[in-house]
């Protein structure tokens, strides 16, 4: 299959000849990195720089955690914009980002000039890898420019040069109106929200969503759109040609891995500024890049200038789903299959709710009418020792209490955790077009 390659040279390079590449400018960006940012001097101080590009020094250079961040952010002197992990002065900075605080308050990043042009292009072959480019009319569904999937996004479509119809931030009949009026040829939005806006489109426009001129869904922001069943629901909802999962960390890049057309998993795109390890969650050990393969994924911004991460843990699980891709592009295609955030404890069993909503999915596709969700009692609840709420909106007809204990079952065996079904209407979840939790914590009155 022949695809349009945005930067062939690096795409097509053997990976390893790009992780060499990478390593060898390692020791310049941290001994400069080290002169620049406050929190670097001290985070760096004892690490071996000097000798970076090789890999027993590499290993010696401590990791950044999200944790540090918020830590900088919220002691950061006067002077610092985004705190002592920004190493250039705060008027040097042409925008900020910010994460969405899904997982804890939230955390702003800045770019320079330079940075925001080496983050566009690596967004315009991220953009390109998934199936964009001149002659698509993409709608953006997000209705908050600061985020990752903003303006990150808006600049990445103009970039790979199609024509951007950012529809987001409206009420959702508008948003259908737009659709139909612009003639919309690209869809970006979230995994779940991709899922199940079809159904909203139906109903304002009075006909199926698969009527529309979408053709090529791109869905990112949560891992689900790697799922086979998730994928043929979609599909057949939209009548779409193509859907390529993506993904970005706005504490990193806001893309950085993207499908092709020609197999499973994403690719790496942002290789000209981004460098990617996948370690053991547990030890921080590195592991290799071989089919099969699970870690967490580990990222180091070697030319971002304002805020970089250096051996940033991103807490998301990866695994290496194919080394080789006829698409012409080296770099391994992974699949997210969960964070370290989300992961709950059954007893002595560790269950990511992505693994519990993708078994559900498979097995019960006709049954399961939106989303799902698991229900904590505290925002930081780990640890079940009772069966963990699953709330399911499921189609009407049939047994419902015989078709939840089927669920339950069905999950204990595979997953070997409880949970304890809560049948709900559809429509009964809140949908939005930002990120959709699995976990949640439902309110109750004083």
């Amino acid at each position: 299959m022949t695809e349009k390659l945005w930067d062939p040279e690096l795409d097509t390079a053997p990976w390893e000849e790009v992780l060499a590449w990478q390593r060898s400018l390692m020791p310049d960006f941290l001994i400069g990195l080290r002169d620049r940012s406050p929190f670097y001097v001290d985070h760096l101080r004892a690490a071996p720089v000097e000798e970076a590009d090789r890999d027993d020094a590499w290993r010696e250079i401590p990791f950044v955690t999200k944790d540090d961040v918020r830590r900088n952010q919220r002691e950061r002197p006067p002077e610092l914009l985004l705190g002592t992990m920004q190493s250039v002065p705060s008027d040097r900075i042409v925008q900020v980002l910010g994460s969405s605080g899904t997982t804890g308050n939230p955390t702003f990043y800045g770019l320079t000039a330079d940075d925001l042009e080496r983050w566009t292009e690596s967004l315009a072959n991220w953009m390109t890898t998934a199936g964009v480019g001149p002659g698509n009319v993409v709608a953006l569904t997000t209705g908050m420019p600061i985020v990752a999937g903003g303006m990150p996004y808006a600049d990445a479509v103009r970039r790979a040069g199609a024509t951007l119809a950012w529809i987001g931030g409206q009420t959702t009949e508008r948003m259908v109106r737009l659709l139909e009026l612009l003639r919309v040829d690209v869809l970006m939005g979230t995994a779940s929200f991709v899922s199940f806006f079809a159904e909203r489109c139906e109903e304002v426009l009075g006909y199926p969503a698969r009527e529309l001129p979408i053709r090529t869904i791109l869905a990112g922001g949560e891992p689900g759109m790697g799922h086979r069943e998730v994928r043929r629901r979609v599909t057949e909802a939209w009548g779409v040609e193509r859907i390529s999962e993506v993904m970005g960390l706005c504490d990193v890049l806001a893309g950085i891995w993207s499908q092709c057309g020609s197999g499973e998993g994403m690719h790496l795109t942002a290789a000209r500024n981004v460098h990617v390890e996948l370690v053991d969650p547990e030890t921080g050990e590195p592991i290799e890049w071989t089919g099969g393969a699970t870690g967490e994924a580990v990222y180091t911004t070697f030319t971002r200038i304002a805020t970089p991460m250096v051996r940033y843990r991103s807490r998301d699980h990866m695994r290496v789903v194919g080394t080789t891709c006829a698409c012409g592009r080296t770099a391994p295609r992974v699949e997210c299959i969960g964070r370290t955030d989300d992961m709950l404890i059954y007893k002595a069993m560790n269950v990511f709710p992505a693994d519990i909503r993708d078994l559900v999915v498979e097995m019960f596709p006709e049954r399961v009418a939106g989303p799902m969700r698991l229900r904590k009692d505290t925002a930081d609840q780990v640890r079940f020792d009772d069966p963990i709420p699953l709330e399911i909106e499921l189609t009407g007809g049939g047994d419902t209490a015989a078709l939840a204990r089927e669920i339950e079952e069905s999950v204990r065996v595979a997953l070997r955790v409880r949970v304890a079904v809560e049948p709900l209407e559809p429509g009964t979840i809140p949908l939005g077009v930002h990120k959709n939790a699995l976990t949640y914590v439902r309110e109750t009155a004083d």
